[in-house]
């Protein structure tokens, strides 16, 4: 089964920008985007985020190099599909192959999507820090595929899902769920 859906690798030369504080603008870059941050040595961090609806699993890996004044910055950025994602994508496949295929497809292009604007706001946000050292301001932005969904009119017809919220994160979530479309939280 294939699970590496997604694999970006990138490096940039930082101006005036030292390893130490490349390593602290990321590590406040990627929390701020809800991913879980250690650092797996003092120039190097892994960060994961996992998002249940599609069953994938974010993860990035930065290092900074010492280049001279400036800094090197590789970033890696990849998406693996979860063992939970992959069982119920055979069962979909075996049964609703057309639609599955179909609604697959345009998930994984948003999904892409989005993941490059995260990339690009994090090369923006790098850049910018030399200047302006300081944490990412207001609220990460929400990805497309990541927003809750629209909320069913009133009136709405009989077989509509009730929502409850998440224990850990208040986020709503259908009543029948078993994870946290928002935080991943088991229920």
């Amino acid at each position: 089964m294939i699970k590496d859906l997604f694999t970006k690798r990138n490096h940039r030369s930082i101006p005036r920008l030292t390893k130490e504080q490349a390593m602290q603008a990321s590590a406040w870059f990627w929390r701020s985007r809800q991913f879980g941050v250690n650092f797996t040595s003092p120039y190097s961090l892994h960060g994961e985020q996992y998002y249940s609806k599609l069953g994938l699993r974010q993860s990035i890996d930065v290092y900074a190099i010492g280049e001279g004044k400036d800094s090197g910055v590789d970033l890696s950025f990849s998406a693996e599909l979860t063992d939970a994602g992959g069982v119920a994508g055979l069962a979909g496949a075996v049964i609703w192959l057309p639609l599955t295929v179909a609604v697959g497809a345009v998930s994984f292009i948003q999904y892409e999507n989005d993941a490059q604007r995260l990339m690009m706001d994090f090369w923006s946000y790098l850049e910018g820090f030399p200047r302006n050292p300081k944490p990412p301001e207001g609220p990460a932005p929400v990805p497309s595929w990541a927003q809750p969904p629209k909320p069913q009119p009133v009136g709405s017809p009989a077989g509509a899902q009730a929502t409850k919220e998440c224990p850990l994160c208040g986020a709503k979530i259908d009543t029948d769920s078993v994870f946290c479309k928002h935080c991943g939280t088991r229920l």
